[in-house]
């Protein structure tokens, strides 16, 4: 037994979940997120005269235009932040290998730093790592 495979999409109308699958050009609803998978692959069974267990389908939830954009604007600020935090870390290596190479101790960049010896030797070892690696 074949597995058949379709796309559909799901949007939330009120209180129900409107469900599309364009390749059939079929609908159905379902009271909550949860059902959205089963209902869709019940309707695409009724339609092909086929068993819902027989179908695979997978299912996009469309958010409104506007909060789509916004989500995006978050998950694009996300990025630009995990990028800038990988580059602070990176300087934070450097400085850190710079000083060791000018022969202060842990405690000693540590208190210039504001940072415990602790957290000196961990950048420290990172670096040393990272240089390794690359």
């Amino acid at each position: 037994m074949s597995t058949q495979q379709y796309t559909a999409t799901a949007r939330k109308d009120g209180r129900w979940w409107f469900i599309e699958v364009p390749a059939l050009d079929i609908s159905g609803q379902a009271a909550s997120v949860s059902e959205v998978d089963a209902v869709a692959r019940e309707v695409i069974g009724l339609v092909l005269d086929v068993e819902p267990d027989t179908i695979n389908v997978e299912v996009a939830v469309e958010l409104p235009d506007s909060i789509s954009t916004e989500w995006a604007d978050a998950r694009q600020a996300g990025e630009r932040a995990r990028a800038e935090q990988a580059a602070a870390a990176e300087k934070s290596r450097q400085v850190v290998q710079r000083l060791r190479a000018e022969h202060y101790t842990f405690p000693e960049i540590g208190r210039a730093l504001g940072l415990s010896p602790q957290r000196v030797q961990a950048i420290s070892k990172a670096a040393s790592s990272a240089t390794r690696t690359a």
